[in-house]
């Protein structure tokens, strides 16, 4: 049963919906899907002997076209035979979301599509990246399989205020680039703010180094050997110019490991090293030794740390299995750099297993959430493994005055008023009239300060960027301000795109005729000179159909003039007659 957008964007988290849009298929103009059939027929066409065996394959398998820009409920039909989703945004997204909806097996697909001017690249997310980029290659059960893990792990993955900073610069530059009438100071003042974050930028968090691991895999990313490889990145699939000069011996060919984290990436340049992969095998090893060392598989003091360095909200899990979301503040060790103490500030979230704890929210801990963490003196038992009996035995009783001491040093000592349990573990101990004191006497909770609600576990287990109860507790940054511009074309363009239209509609039914072919002719030379896509178009219509009377002459003519406008209009009309006119 195939889905609508609709359908889709409905079946996916709330809190990830904000990012799309919806796709209004019929604002791609002619244009627009001739520059997408000549990026195809011409990526195919060199890519066919260069990329992964999965590409060309995963093309039908994804529901991509080479004639005309695919529509998100096409592109849904085939992917969801595959276990995947599409969805479209605007441009770019936070990088948690953009993991996380990875993590969904949700593909992110741009709703634009590049301009002619930037025919051979575009630092700005399109739908030529998003689709015929990454989605052919996800028909791979192994390749699938890692971006589903990438996904899981990136989201989780601790990130810094920096990183967002430097997400917004990166999304107005490639905005400012894509935009056919930006100045040059524009551009020049995008670029120099993001050089200006870079360099700020010295110690780059867990979300950055993954996020260059994604670079060198994901997006630029080689299989094989240094020797021998094949192409499986999205920015190579999606621009021939990057997949050829990718073969060059200048770039320089590295074998994978997570040491790729260490290179920092561009995105406004070609790449100077790239990453070669054994196998798709080899990706999802090299993932789980990079995650191994990430705070949500080590926990501990150090993990914490990192969180309240982050000044974001993150989640700290104890070994009893609950869940403290805020934005971590305060963190006691002991002599041996364990954890005892751990609080946060401002809104924070109980959560187990990703669900909010009832009347545990942002409403009720709005003020931030504190708690011991460690073994109770002389307890050979944990105390989430605490009974009812254990309590009693330790004179916890409900309304009655009872004290826990703390191996560290920390002690609670107030009146019991309930415990949570979940899968038989004792989660959570809320006391009335309590005070909490420190190894060095200091007081850490004060009965004047209401009734204290006591996470348990011997441990921190587990930490990570983000809330656990996403749809309760919804941290993600607001949809960004800064979206595609966009201008109202002109008259000239509208002619120009109704010529597109009659080459099109002529190729299409197979009724190119003398006249029509004269007139578009006729109208290039008058008022378009530099428009060299549909003079390819045309030329190629006129040689398979036999139509000549000097036309053929003209528009070769014209075509050869065009190369010495600039490098790019050489490039792309001497590769056209390559792929388009044998």
């Amino acid at each position: 049963m195939q889905l609508t957008q609709e359908e889709v964007i409905q079946s996916i988290p709330s809190y990830l919906r904000q990012f799309v849009v919806k796709q209004h298929y019929d604002e791609y103009t002619p244009q627009h899907h001739a520059t997408w059939r000549y990026i195809m027929r011409r990526n195919v066409n060199f890519l066919k002997k260069y990329a992964h065996p999965a590409y060309l394959d995963g093309l039908e398998k994804t529901g991509i076209s080479i004639d005309t820009i695919p529509h998100i409920d096409d592109m849904n039909d085939k992917l969801g035979k595959i276990g995947w989703r599409a969805v479209v945004v605007d441009g770019f997204v936070p990088p948690a979301a953009f993991m996380e909806y990875s993590e969904h097996k949700i593909l992110v697909i741009s709703a634009e599509m590049r301009n002619i001017g930037n025919i051979l690249y575009t630092p700005a997310p399109d739908i030529v990246h998003e689709a015929a980029g990454h989605a052919p290659i996800i028909a791979d059960p192994l390749y699938s399989e890692y971006l589903q893990r990438f996904g899981k792990y990136g989201a989780k993955a601790v990130f810094s205020k920096d990183d967002y900073d430097i997400y917004e610069a990166i999304r107005y530059l490639s905005i400012i680039k894509e935009y056919a009438n930006a100045t040059e100071q524009q551009i020049s003042e995008a670029e120099r703010d993001l050089e200006q974050k870079l360099s700020d930028y010295t110690v780059p968090s867990e979300a950055a180094e993954l996020s260059r691991m994604h670079w060198w895999t994901v997006e630029y990313g080689l299989v094989g050997s240094v020797d021998d490889f094949r192409l499986f990145g999205a920015g190579l699939l999606s621009s021939v110019g990057e997949s050829k000069a990718c073969l060059s011996p200048e770039v320089k060919k590295i074998p994978f490991s997570t040491d790729c984290v260490n290179y920092n990436y561009d995105i406004t340049k070609m790449q100077p090293q790239l990453f070669v992969a054994e196998d798709f095998q080899h990706l999802i090893d090299v993932l789980e030794e990079y995650a191994d060392g990430m705070c949500f598989r080590k926990g501990g003091a150090d993990s914490v740390r990192r969180v309240i360095d982050s000044l974001n909200v993150g989640t700290a899990v104890f070994s009893s299995g609950l869940q403290v979301s805020g934005q971590f503040n305060n963190l006691l060790t002991d002599g041996r750099g364990h954890e005892i103490y751990v609080g946060t500030t401002g809104p924070s979230q109980l959560s187990y297993e990703d669900t909010e704890l009832e009347g545990h929210g942002t409403d009720y801990h709005k003020d931030g959430f504190s708690s011991p963490v460690g073994r109770i003196m002389d307890s050979p038992k944990p105390l989430e493994k605490w009974t009812d009996s254990d309590l009693a035995d330790a004179g916890l009783l409900n309304g009655r005055d009872g004290t826990l001491a703390f191996e560290s040093g920390v002690v609670v000592a107030g009146q019991l008023r309930n415990v949570t349990r979940r899968a038989e573990n004792l989660l959570l101990m809320t006391f009335e009239n309590c005070t909490v004191t420190g190894p060095d006497g200091t007081i850490l909770f004060h009965p004047d300060w209401g009734v204290y609600d006591m996470a348990v576990g011997g441990s921190i287990t587990s930490v990570w960027s983000g809330s656990a109860d996403k749809e309760k507790f919804n941290v993600y940054p607001p949809k960004s301000t800064k979206t595609t511009i966009k201008d109202e074309p002109t008259a000239s363009e509208l002619r120009l795109y109704n010529l597109y239209s009659k080459v099109r509609n002529m190729r299409d039914t197979g009724t190119a005729n003398d006249e029509t072919c004269r007139e578009v002719v006729r109208l290039l030379n008058e008022e378009y000179p530099k428009e060299w896509l549909l003079r390819l178009e045309l030329l190629e219509l006129i040689r398979k159909n036999g139509i000549d009377g000097g036309l053929e002459k003209q528009l070769d003519t014209a075509l050869q003039a065009l190369k010495n406008h600039s490098d790019v209009y050489d490039n792309v009309i001497t590769a056209g007659y390559e792929f388009m006119l044998k």
